[in-house]
């Protein structure tokens, strides 16, 4: 069984994402290695076998509670940051709720004041607490017909409003104070809101979404609560006026259309007025009221409000209810398939090449001998790799060995090896020899590189291209390589040449690029 995520958890995971490459700045892959096996050897039986699709899932689960538990009290407390989301949720949603049914009270107890002199004019009731939803509605159907709605290239401005004054919110109430680290992490990923948004989409707007139709269904309920308020404990009259003289049998019409949701339960006279009482409750200025009855100018509440139910307030519950059930859905079907999930489940799965010495006795001497803590290699997934390698190389790489580094370091088999070059005149070509050898067999593109060179700009001009040829979702590695020696191109690669490729890459906002040195450090 698929183990449920939430959003919370997302936000954790990706705030322990950024700490651990913090720490792989400083040097620190071993004690990460080493950390992260640990964690596997003791959560693997808890999962399901390796070819179950849902094992990635469940592993990265099992990795977050680990490193959650690892934590200090206090530091579970003030820094995680999904903590603070979910509380920030569920706050916001009341705030938003609560003014939102404050304004449709106030405003519709306000239209309502009822002098006794002037019946409240229907048709700007209508277009007010109707019409206007209903073109917000419409709108909204625009951006999502149209694919804007998402993070990517970006939200609605409803939206994107809300979410900074969320975020102002949790600084106004003290659950996110400056300087710490959960806020420079939050400033940070405001930033880098392109890769947040290609890797987890419409998950993190729905939130957002989800709250605007809270407020729309608030603003209902209150315009409802105070039109009944008013007609129970008052003497409201509603009529209807119009400069072009429509005919009552014109006007009947139009309310048949818009009472057709209810009127097969609520006919005419109960559910709408009927063609006397709309004749009745036509105002006539030179006229006045006083000619108007009574139970024709009341006729109009029922109308109205179900006008304000059925295209105000269902809508809204229908978006929100659509929301949280798209949200739990995107969440199961998340494939934790960014190069940061593979990085990790690569630590856990990868058993550790480090020695301990173990002193052997015999009868003349004590001989130590080391042997290997673990044996193997990483579990390969099955799939393959397109092995993308530079023409001035090429032809010192044996493939029979690349395959087994691409092996042990990506877990997937060595599919084509593609010989590429820089020059602009070549570069199509090349690119569609890739097009043409990506299947569905493929697990990610590789590019192997020489990490003593320094990144130029054709190189990620190139590296673009390549985006656009294999699509956003397929992992782009760039395996690395030190300076050649007479006996082998796959040399180790200096701490200092990693990090600023690491860094150049990670500056380019792409979930599914990394940089990984082809030999084990």
């Amino acid at each position: 069984m698929r183990h449920e995520w939430s959003l919370a958890d997302l936000l954790d995971l990706e705030f322990l994402f950024s700490r651990d490459q913090e720490l792989l700045d400083r040097g620190g892959d071993k004690d990460l290695s080493k950390r992260d096996r640990s964690i596997y050897l003791e959560i693997k039986d808890s999962c399901r076998q390796q070819d179950d699709p849902d094992r990635r899932s469940c592993l990265l689960h099992r990795w977050l509670s680990a490193r959650r538990a690892a934590l200090p009290r206090d530091e579970k407390r003030s820094v995680l940051p999904g903590r603070l989301f979910r509380e920030l949720i569920g706050l916001c949603s009341w705030v938003f709720f609560l003014f939102a049914l404050a304004g449709g009270w106030g405003l519709a107890m306000s239209y309502l004041s009822y002098s006794g002199k002037a019946p409240v004019n229907v048709t700007t009731f209508l277009g007010l607490f109707v019409g206007t939803q209903l073109l917000l509605l419409l709108v909204l159907l625009f951006f999502i017909t149209a694919g804007r709605l998402r993070t990517r290239p970006r939200l609605p401005l409803t939206y994107s409003l809300v979410r900074k004054a969320v975020f102002r919110l949790a600084v106004k109430l003290g659950r996110l104070s400056r300087g710490t680290e959960t806020y420079r992490w939050l400033v940070g990923l405001s930033g880098s809101g392109q890769k947040f948004g290609d890797l987890y989409g419409l998950l993190f707007a729905l939130p957002f979404f989800s709250l605007v139709q809270l407020a729309g269904m608030g603003f209902n309920l209150g315009v409802l609560g105070a039109t009944l308020l008013k007609v129970v404990a008052t003497d409201v009259a509603f009529g209807w006026q119009s400069t072009l003289q429509p005919g009552a049998e014109a006007v009947l019409h139009l309310v048949r259309i818009i009472a057709l949701p209810w009127s097969w339960a609520l006919p005419a006279g109960i559910g709408y007025p009927d063609l006397a009482q709309i004749q009745g409750s036509q105002i006539i200025l030179k006229e006045g009221i006083y000619r108007l009855s009574t139970g024709n100018l009341v006729s109009w509440w029922p109308f109205l409000c179900l006008a304000v139910a059925v295209y105000g307030l269902l809508p809204r519950v229908i978006l929100f209810a659509g929301g949280r059930f798209g949200l739990r859905l995107l969440l199961r079907r998340f494939k934790f398939d960014s190069a940061a999930h593979r990085q990790v489940l690569r630590r856990m799965m990868t058993p550790r090449l480090s020695t301990t010495t173990v002193i052997v006795r015999s009868e003349k001497q004590e001989l130590p001998i080391a042997e290997p803590v673990e044996k193997g290699t990483f579990p390969t997934t099955g799939k393959q790799v397109v092995a993308l390698i530079p023409d001035e190389i090429f032809a010192e790489c044996p493939h029979k060995e690349l395959a087994g580094f691409v092996r042990n370091r990506l877990g997937a088999e060595l599919g084509p090896c593609l010989r590429i070059n820089q020059p602009e005149d070549n570069q199509k070509q090349v690119l569609n020899e890739i097009r043409q050898s990506i299947t569905p067999d493929t697990d990610a593109l590789m590019i192997l590189q020489e990490a003593w060179q320094p990144p130029i700009e054709e190189f990620f001009a190139f590296l673009s291209q390549l985006r656009k040829t294999g699509g956003k979702k397929i992992l782009i590695s760039i395996m690395l390589i030190g300076k050649p020696t007479p006996e082998t191109i796959f040399t180790k690669v200096r701490k200092q040449d990693y990090a600023i490729w690491r860094q150049k890459i990670i500056s380019r906002g792409d979930p599914y690029l990394q940089s990984i040195p082809l030999v084990d450090a």
